[in-house]
């Protein structure tokens, strides 16, 4: 499990993604995000990606409140919310999830209560308009899409140069050499 985040990780680093924006927690760090949500384990392979970009992960998740500084308690009872919005939903522990990202105040990548000691369990998006739904099989599922998607922008970028128009801003979370 472990090696295999790392894995994943090391396809975006061989593309050329600068994984010195990037910033790891530690164990310690970790299990305070997970406390402080009232939760008492985090998924081996959460923990996993947490250990390289817990701390800082702003590069991958620009606009996203990602990591052991972000999703807290508070944000916990927003994504609670989401579920009171919801008519059906298939989560069967609230009080037990973990989230794991909050984007624009009203989307939340939450992880079951009841899947907490799955070492990779599947990812749940909760939207404030109450649209539940399961957006990866297991959490390595998801950082799989989610360096995916840094290998497409590279992709892109290098098309963006092709025609004359680089994007100078987005170029810097790449090595071009």
């Amino acid at each position: 499990m472990v090696a295999s985040m790392r894995d994943i990780f090391k396809r975006a680093v061989e593309v050329g993604f600068r994984s010195e924006l990037t910033e790891g927690a530690t164990d310690l760090e970790i299990d305070g995000f997970a406390e402080a949500q009232g939760v008492l384990a985090v998924p081996e392979a959460f923990r996993e990606v947490l250990r390289i970009m817990g701390r800082q992960a702003g590069a991958v998740f620009p606009g996203t409140v990602f990591g052991v500084k972000g999703p807290d308690a508070d944000t916990k009872e927003d994504a609670l919310d989401c579920l009171e919005g919801s008519d059906q939903h298939d989560i069967r522990d609230p009080e037990g999830m973990l989230v794991i990202s909050e984007a624009g105040g009203y989307s939340f990548l939450v992880i079951d209560g009841i899947d907490i000691a799955n070492p990779d369990p599947p990812l749940w998006e909760l939207i404030e308009n109450g649209t539940v739904s399961k957006c990866a099989g297991s959490l390595t599922e998801w950082f799989d899409q989610v360096v995916n998607a840094i290998i497409q922008k590279k992709h892109q970028l290098i098309e963006y140069r092709a025609e004359g128009q680089p994007d100078r801003t987005q170029e810097l979370l790449f090595r071009w050499d």
